[in-house]
């Protein structure tokens, strides 16, 4: 009898553990952004400014309309494999929040690209005669294609932090046109780290650093990192301690994390004040 009740628990205990392998296998990919040293001396550098701007979500009232130039780069079967209406409903998501920010997105014009050379993207290796033949100045330029890599990693998109000169540009797996992703990306183009970032050191459980390391804005939970660690209820189950020993008790809804896309639907007040203050620093002369 012994044995059977044994048994029996080894059975329930691996039918919950594929159970929670299954839902956590439908997390979606990570988003392939770290921040370069020099981003993150950037941040520190307009840290003080940055925060001492008068802001308020609820009083900004100055809208840019910002102009997304799209091109779907057609696969190997000459399909374009995602369509117009996820994107302009991506579009349409991601101003519901930038609106706090003062800045309202756009779909300029849309080009197909018939050359499914361009629609496998490897960041680290980037095929320079895609942006040559089509890269638009004064727009935001949006490429959907296939699949992104970082080195052997698959990726859902990236983009460029606004430090870097030439960067009006967003890549953007097809799979993930309709949803919070794009937002995600444009949130990034406008100057916001992840949540889990840690190239200026780890944010410690209790946030006691939290204008110093992680991503430098002190109303985002401290964040391990989410890839794989939420399960498809939104659940973090995750163990993750910090340098001090102590566990981690991130948030799964913030928009700059890995959590799942149905998870995803926050940005916090010091997120918009970062994106309000580096679109006015860097990006608005780019862009008009």
């Amino acid at each position: 009898m012994r044995d059977f009740k044994t048994m029996n628990k080894k059975i329930f205990f691996l039918i919950v553990s594929f159970a929670l392998f299954a839902l956590v296998a439908q997390a979606q990919l990570p988003d392939g952004m770290m921040a370069s040293q020099s981003y993150i001396d950037t941040i520190r550098a307009n840290y003080k400014n940055e925060n001492a701007i008068p802001f308020d979500v609820n009083t900004v009232k100055s809208s840019f309309r910002i102009p997304v130039r799209v091109f779907i780069v057609r696969n190997i079967k000459g399909l374009s494999g995602v369509t117009t209406t996820d994107i302009s409903g991506s579009l349409k998501t991601a101003n519901g929040y930038f609106k706090n920010a003062g800045m309202e997105f756009f779909i300029d014009s849309v080009a197909y690209v018939d050359d499914y050379n361009y629609s496998y993207v490897v960041r680290n290796r980037l095929n320079k005669e895609l942006l040559n033949r089509y890269l638009t100045p004064s727009r935001i330029n949006l490429f959907v294609v296939d699949s992104i890599y970082l080195n052997n990693q698959k990726m859902y998109g990236f983009t460029y932090f606004p430090d870097q000169a030439d960067s009006n540009i967003i890549y953007l797996n097809k799979k993930y046109a309709a949803g919070i992703s794009l937002t995600t990306m444009l949130g990034h183009y406008m100057g916001l780290l992840s949540t889990h970032e840690y190239g200026g050191g780890q944010e410690l459980a209790d946030e006691s650093n939290c204008g110093e390391t992680g991503d430098f804005i002190c109303d985002t939970y401290a964040d391990p990192g989410l890839f794989n660690q939420v399960i498809d209820t939104c659940k973090y189950i995750g163990t993750g301690r910090d340098n001090s020993g102590k566990y981690f008790i991130p948030s799964v809804a913030n928009i700059m994390s890995d959590s799942p896309d149905k998870c995803r639907c926050i940005l916090s007040p010091m997120q918009y004040r970062r994106i309000y203050y580096y679109f006015r620093k860097y990006r608005l002369s780019r862009l008009f």
